[in-house]
């Protein structure tokens, strides 16, 4: 699997049932009470967490929850545009006017075109779907690894089941990004990597010639990320996925600093649970680093 095409889907696909945790405690700095972080592979089902008196203990002394993002503002968006010749939000400047099709060759355009037919439903190969050939190459692949690992969702998600029975207690529950988080966000940071348009290109078609190969590659470092969050082993997801966040610094880092003082502002009102994909808390500008540059003390709490 291309390292670079795991970040923009990390922690979300795979299931397994659980037996530890992602669990921090964060206190000192002025703090009353411990507030919480549960680093979530976000569609594993929220119940796993019921057999696991670590996080029930920690639930227990909270008294709201902060999420990435609430219901109301959780629809990932493709904005692809219109089989009507409307251009996507997400274009780039191809070298001499030419599109996808004319950086990749003839076998990877078939195999392109067949596989937005299958997972996209989309026919790339209709000019009614021109909008779309400008989108980079890093960014077709992105998509369609996004879809195909789609497939494998669970109908649930741990960040939601969570809000809700909390909800149901009427506990406040927060929201730390802005607004709704689009796929174009993703394609941003694609674009700022250290890539011309022919290295991508290069790199979607490896993909796409060997892409059942690919497929079963993803499902194997999907598969390594949820042993190290079941088992608890911190040290073992950061050496799993350092590599991802080093190569996508903005796409965890922007975030996150912006997440930081509404989380202060949060436990300094109340002890709060954070919930949130375990990516945000490793690497230098992770949320735990963040903290702990802040003067607080964050420990993980291990059964």
């Amino acid at each position: 699997m291309n390292k670079k095409t795991i970040l923009s889907v990390i922690s979300f696909f795979v299931v397994f049932s659980a037996n530890a945790q992602l669990l921090f405690r964060i206190s000192g700095n002025g703090l009353e009470k411990p507030s919480y972080i549960l680093g979530t592979i976000h569609n594993l089902s929220g119940s796993l967490l019921d057999s696991i008196p670590e996080y029930l203990e920690a639930e227990s002394q909270c008294q709201q929850m902060y999420v990435e993002h609430k219901p109301s503002a959780t629809t990932m968006v493709v904005s692809l545009g219109e089989p009507d010749g409307k251009q996507v939000q997400q274009e780039v400047d191809y070298p001499d006017g030419k599109n996808i099709f004319d950086v990749i060759d003839e076998e990877s355009a078939e195999i392109l075109v067949e596989k937005y037919n299958e997972y996209m439903h989309i026919n790339l190969s209709d000019t009614t779907w021109k909008s779309l050939w400008k989108i980079t190459p890093a960014a077709f692949q992105n998509l369609l690894t996004s879809r195909f690992l789609a497939l494998y969702r669970n109908k649930g998600s741990m960040d939601y089941e969570l809000m809700e029975k909390v909800q149901e207690r009427g506990w406040n529950v927060g929201q730390l990004d802005d607004e709704r988080i689009k796929w174009n966000e993703l394609f941003e940071y694609q674009e700022k990597l250290p890539q011309t348009i022919e290295e991508q290109a290069d790199s979607l078609m490896a993909f796409l010639k060997d892409y059942e190969g690919r497929k079963q590659q993803v499902v194997k470092d999907y598969e390594s990320t949820c042993k190290y969050w079941r088992t608890g082993d911190y040290e073992g997801f950061v050496s799993h996925l350092i590599q991802n966040v080093n190569i996508f610094p903005g796409l965890l880092r922007d975030r996150n600093e912006k997440w930081l003082p509404r989380m202060i502002t949060a436990m300094c009102e109340k002890p709060t649970m954070f919930v949130f994909g375990s990516a945000h808390l490793i690497g230098e500008h992770g949320i735990i680093q963040l903290l702990r540059a802040s003067g607080y003390e964050v420990e993980q709490v291990k059964r």
